[in-house]
């Protein structure tokens, strides 16, 4: 269980948590059992993807010593590769069981928006697509973990589509890229050698500073609101070490704190200055 967890790269959850309470948030009421079947088939989706992640870089070698990232199931040995691949299918068949109740409630678009996000996970790494290692991740990871997740999200509350939860949707999602380019910024040394595409590789650490600072900044103008105001404390040390390449690894978890406070904040505009 332990290592099941840590495989999942909880610090990475918060990009599957967000979308969907900010989706719940824009529905004019709320139902908590769709809430949390919602919530748990969006983090099955989120750690199946990372196990994934892990599973292909494993068999396809693209796992080496110059990994400044935590360490991972596959590439350190610390399960086999057949463990690794049941862990990852059990993780996304206990996300399709959660799944169930929302067909139910939604329609068979929730199934194939299911089976598509299976798809996407599995060929984020997986040869001949690996789309991660072409330069296509930033947009799908901005769309679909944020745009689409608080879309359907909505969608599960009301039974209604609404289109202003697209425009919010940018809002974690631009968090999500943040987290994505920093990932890549800090692992470039070993990508290169891997032939790991990324836009990093193919612009430079230069183009990944400036694709994380608009990432970070984006969301200031997506949701508007007085409580940003307490975002820019925690985002501008970040962004100063990042442009002096300071301790760059640990920004990933400084970012992932920003993105809770930007949950938080939105919880607050929703559900105290909307009111």
């Amino acid at each position: 269980m332990r290592l099941w967890i840590e495989g999942t790269r909880p610090k990475t959850w918060i990009a599957s948590i967000s979308p969907v309470i900010i989706g719940t948030l824009l529905a004019p009421s709320i139902d908590w059992v769709i809430f949390t079947f919602t919530l748990m088939c969006a983090l099955f989706i989120q750690m199946g993807t990372n196990l994934a992640n892990d599973y292909y870089d494993c068999i396809q070698g693209r796992d080496t010593s110059l990994r400044k990232g935590p360490r991972r199931l596959g590439g350190s040995d610390l399960v086999s590769k057949n463990t690794l691949f049941w862990l990852m299918s059990g993780t996304f068949l206990i996300g399709f069981i959660f799944s169930i109740f929302l067909i139910f409630r939604g329609g068979w678009i929730i199934l194939f928006m299911y089976a598509l996000a299976i798809i996407l996970g599995v060929f984020y790494t997986k040869g001949p697509i690996h789309y991660a290692y072409k330069g296509l991740s930033e947009p799908i990871v901005l769309f679909f973990l944020g745009s689409v997740a608080v879309f359907f999200t909505t969608y599960l509350q009301t039974l209604e589509w609404r289109y202003y939860p697209l425009f919010v949707g940018l809002g974690p999602g631009c968090f999500s890229v943040a987290l994505l380019a920093l990932n890549n910024l800090r692992d470039v040394e070993e990508d290169r050698l891997t032939q790991k595409n990324t836009l990093v590789v193919r612009y430079g650490e230069r183009f990944g500073k400036i694709e994380i600072t608009g990432a970070l900044l984006a969301p200031f103008l997506i949701t508007p609101s007085p409580c940003n105001i307490v975002l820019i404390p925690v985002l501008l040390p970040i962004l100063k070490k990042l442009w002096n390449d300071e301790e760059i690894p640990s920004l990933l978890g400084k970012i992932g704190g920003a993105y809770i406070l930007y949950t938080l904040l939105y919880c607050i505009d929703a559900l105290v200055l909307w009111k």
